[in-house]
Formats: structure tokens, sequence, C-alpha cells
């Protein structure tokens, strides 16, 4: 059985740098988080004093740096009975305050990186839904991390578009990852349309009046089989959401083999009847009328 090796980095130098700066310089060069320890130090404040492995050293990419940081003791605070060390330089007293110096510190870091939160590129992934209910952007949780990141910095430039053909197209493509086509000032039926039964009541389809300037069909090139109930009430949703209110739209979902087709809805036979209905419907092609489709080869 042969054994995979781990992955072997160099340990960057870290000396000089900030605390904070040289745990990102880590992470960015695939190391994890560094274990931070204070000491002593008249340095700059939160300065890398000197690391453990040494720059230049090749280690495994899972090893975790320790950095030593300048840092004052809170034991100054406290009377000087207190601060007298032992022979060694070490009291209990003193490396108890190390503790309590982590500790505020750790807050303190919080405190300090509250406006990251609000940066949709540095913000913690399980905080970004809560930053999207700010804008009122919905972010679904199916998508990418990345993606959630991406369309968060966008949003604000989203929203000028929205009500518009170019918004809706925008949002659809994003949640289909397909081009949607959207015919304005049309409606697919002209009447009503009777069923495949012809029967009256159980499968006729009957709609109001409605304004064909005022309507609009919005034609998804996805094949409607492999579509899931889930996808299609979000489609829904997402076009309830971006479309201007008193509008009214019809959904169709179109594969590669499909096309519209113009139909009549007749009384009587074709010489002496008279046209009650018509409409266009979605039939499926054979292969040679595929092959005279406009725009396919």
């Amino acid at each position: 059985m042969r054994v995979q090796s781990k992955r072997k980095l160099s340990v960057p130098d870290l000396e000089g740098l900030l605390a904070k700066d040289a745990s990102t310089f880590l992470v960015l060069n695939g190391f994890p988080k560094p274990d931070v320890k204070f000491e002593e130090s008249f340095e700059t404040p939160y300065s890398v004093l000197s690391q453990d492995p040494p720059k230049g050293q090749i280690v495994d990419a899972d090893t975790i740096v320790t950095i030593n940081v300048a840092c004052r003791s809170y034991c100054e605070f406290l009377p000087g009975i207190y601060r007298t060390a032992t022979y060694d330089g070490h009291t209990f007293l003193r490396d108890f305050m190390w503790i309590v110096r982590h500790m505020v510190d750790s807050v303190s870091d919080k405190i300090d990186n509250i406006p990251s939160l609000f940066s949709p590129y540095e913000t913690p992934a399980n905080f970004l839904p809560w930053l999207a209910g700010w804008i009122g952007f919905v972010l679904d949780e199916d998508w990418p991390e990345g993606k959630k990141r991406y369309l968060l910095r966008r949003a604000v430039d989203y929203y000028r578009i929205r009500g518009t053909v170019k918004g809706l197209k925008l949002f659809l493509s994003i949640f289909t990852d397909v081009e949607p086509e959207i015919i304005e000032n049309a409606w697919p039926f002209h009447g009503f349309q009777i069923g495949v039964h012809s029967t009256m009541d159980f499968d006729t389809i009957i709609f109001p009046v409605v304004n064909v300037s005022h309507c609009f069909i919005v034609d998804i090139p996805l094949d409607p089989e492999s579509i899931s109930e889930y996808t299609i009430i979000k489609i829904h949703d997402i076009i309830r959401a971006e479309k201007p209110a008193h509008t009214m739209y019809y959904l169709r979902f179109k594969g590669k083999k499909v096309a519209l087709s113009e139909f009549q809805l007749l009384v009587g036979d074709e010489e002496q009847g008279y046209v009650i209905g018509s409409g266009e419907e979605i039939v499926e092609l054979g292969e040679a009328e595929v092959e005279r489709l406009p725009g396919e080869e």
C-alpha cells in the first residue's frame, strides 16, 4: 500500500512583522494559524521577536509555527511586591498574567476586527446570510461560498437594474447558470386552450383578459424533465420578486429539440367552422426539423 507523503513548505520569515500580519502571511503560504506566545520586550508592541521553526526550514504543511510576540505584562500595574522575580527571572503571577493578557487580547481583536464583518470577502461564511439580510438580498444555500461573496459585493450595483429585463435576466442566469430569453409584450394564448382530451372543466385552461403590453414570457433553455420541483419554485420566486408589480408573466422551459408552434381551436370543420381560441405551444421536433432551426447546425 502506497503511503501518500505530506506536502512540504518552506517557513517564511516572520520576524519584525506584527502578529496579525504574520498570521495572515502564514495562512496565505499554506500554513495553519500560528501559536502566539507573549514575551516581555520594549520592541514595537505585538511585533514578532522570534519564530520556531526558523525561516527557510522545510516542514510539513500542517506544521503550526510558534511566534514570540513583544508585549508588556499586566504586572506593571501591580504593586512592586508582586513584580519581584526569582533567580531565573520568572514568577507564578507574571506567568499567570500572560494568560489573562491572551484572554483580554482575544476580545480586543474581535472588537478591532468588527469592520471586517461588513466586508463580503472577509466576513465568516456563517455571517453571509445575516449580512445579505441587511440589504434585502437572498442567498441560496446551495451556492458555493465564493459565489455568495461575489454577489454580495455586487448587490448594490444589481439594485440599480431591478425591475428591468436586464436585471431579471441577470438574477435568473445567476440561479440557473443558463441565459434565459425574455419576450416582452407577449402572451402565449389568445383565448382559451382546451386540453388534450377536449373535455371542459377537467383539463381546460381559462385565462382572464390580459393586457399584452403588461405581459412577458420567460423562456428557460432547460429540459423540464431534468428540473426539480424545488428549482421551479425558486425560479417563480425570483421572477415574482424582480418583475414590476403590475405585470404578468408566463414561464416556459425549452430543451434543445423543441420549438414554438401556433395552433387554433375550431368549432365545426375547417371550412364552415369558426375559431374560438388560438395560441402557441411547445412541440418536440424531429431530427430533420431540428437541422432547419435558425442558428442551429
